[in-house]
């Protein structure tokens, strides 16, 4: 669900002005209330007031009303009107009293105009209890909102900066408890980014531990050439010979590897398609005649290679007939003579399966994962190869979106099972 943080807000600030709300309805339910509000005071005195001046006037005439109200504050006697002989006395304005009094045969009306009540001009106007409430309830929200937003931040920047020093093993999923929001989301993607910065660390590690001991041997026998022929010069065609060939191998090595780097850097496949049959059938032309020399039969049953969109494939066909090469030869190489080696294709849904499967000793102990890293090498087979080939073969398969895997056959025999995507429909070679 997207945006749940935002909700979480959402909900706290309603739930705060909900709280206040009730708190200040309660407040005030609970406080007691005076009789008369702080602006009516001066209604009800006014009331008074032109009461007992319309009694003075009715009882005694103009004379009694001056009497009466010369005792009045001045303010008082301000506000009230006195019009003698006027029969209609309807109030002139919002508020104001008016009495009509009938004495010595004539009508006459008193108007009383209390002070207008006070106008709520700014926010400040509201009652100071409201006011106080109000900024303690915003300063409580905004503590909370600041710390819940701010402890995770600050906990992430810890995290990067021991990433930053080299400190891999650091996780924060843990930290963050319960919560299930966007800043949680982010602390899952730290963990698996520093878990695969640790993996690449150590893959790199790795490689340069056995690239550095793949060199050091034929080094060490190179140099061991280059003694004896100082020792002896008579050697020199012998000595001459085996540098040649320790310089060949290692500059198969670094070929391996820099076809092995140029597979993990990527490869942009967009707009490459090619025949998988018409590659395969390069493939075990190659292959074939190599197994003849070592009296390895290679059977195959693949379907006839027409440029149509049977079989079309988008990637690089070069790096999947390398692939395919790596793994054939791979098998020839732990294939006992007079064997036979099975190379199927068929369709599996929108995909392909090539799938090769040899008579040889199979995997031993090494897990198949660990046999497609380079220089790997099962223990309880032959030591020949560099142990890049198996590497190269599936990172070139992974670079056109597909899938490599090994299986012990039974009783004895590897399957190594190859999985490409086909293309889609108005997909044609050109």
């Amino acid at each position: 669900m997207r945006g749940r943080l935002f909700w979480k807000i959402w909900l706290g600030f309603w739930g705060t002005f909900l709280l206040l709300s009730y708190g200040l309805w309660l407040y005030w339910s609970l406080r007691p209330m005076p009789s008369l509000g702080e602006w009516d005071a001066p209604y009800e005195v006014g009331r008074v007031l032109i009461a007992s001046a319309a009694t003075a006037l009715e009882r005694g005439g103009p004379s009694a009303l001056e009497r009466q109200i010369a005792d009045w504050p001045e303010a008082e006697r301000a506000r009230l009107t006195v019009r003698l002989g006027v029969s209609d006395c309807a109030p002139g304005q919002d508020r104001e009293l008016a009495v009509s009094v009938h004495a010595g045969g004539e009508g006459h009306c008193l108007r009383y105009a209390p002070p207008p009540p006070p106008e709520d001009e700014s926010f400040l106007a509201m009652p100071p209890d409201d006011l106080v409430a109000t900024a303690l309830a915003g300063l409580a929200f905004s503590a909370a909102l600041a710390w819940y937003l701010t402890r995770p931040i600050h906990q992430l920047r810890a995290g990067f900066n021991q990433l930053a020093e080299g400190r891999f093993a650091v996780r924060l999923g843990g930290s963050m408890g319960r919560r299930r929001d966007e800043i949680a989301d982010l602390a899952g993607d730290f963990d698996r980014m520093a878990e695969r910065l640790a993996e690449l660390v150590a893959a790199r590690d790795r490689l340069l531990h056995d690239v550095s001991h793949e060199l050091r041997s034929p080094l060490a026998r190179m140099r061991l050439a280059i003694g004896l022929l100082r020792r002896d010069p008579g050697r020199f065609d012998a000595s001459l010979e085996r540098i040649d060939r320790e310089a060949d191998h290692i500059d198969a090595i670094v070929g391996e590897l820099l076809t092995l780097a140029r597979l993990e850097s990527g490869i942009d496949k967009d707009g490459e398609y090619f025949d998988l049959v018409e590659v395969l059938a390069l493939v075990l032309e190659d292959v074939t005649f190599e197994a003849e020399t070592q009296t390895v039969r290679v059977e195959t049953s693949l379907p006839r290679a027409v440029p149509d969109q049977d079989w079309l494939v988008a990637g690089s066909g070069l790096l999947i007939r390398r692939a395919v090469e790596n793994i054939l030869r791979n098998a020839l190489r732990f294939s006992p003579k007079g064997q036979v080696i099975h190379l199927r294709l068929a369709r599996d849904g929108q995909d392909c399966l090539i799938t090769v499967e040899d008579n040889g000793p199979g995997i031993g102990a090494a897990t198949p994962s660990s046999l497609l890293q380079p220089f790997a090498r099962d223990r309880s087979g032959a030591s020949q190869g560099h142990g890049l080939g198996l590497a190269i073969a599936e990172r070139a398969i992974a670079a056109c979106g597909g899938t490599l895997e090994l299986t012990n056959r039974t009783p004895t025999g590897l399957l190594v099972t190859i999985r490409l995507p086909l293309a889609g429909p108005g997909v044609s070679l050109t």
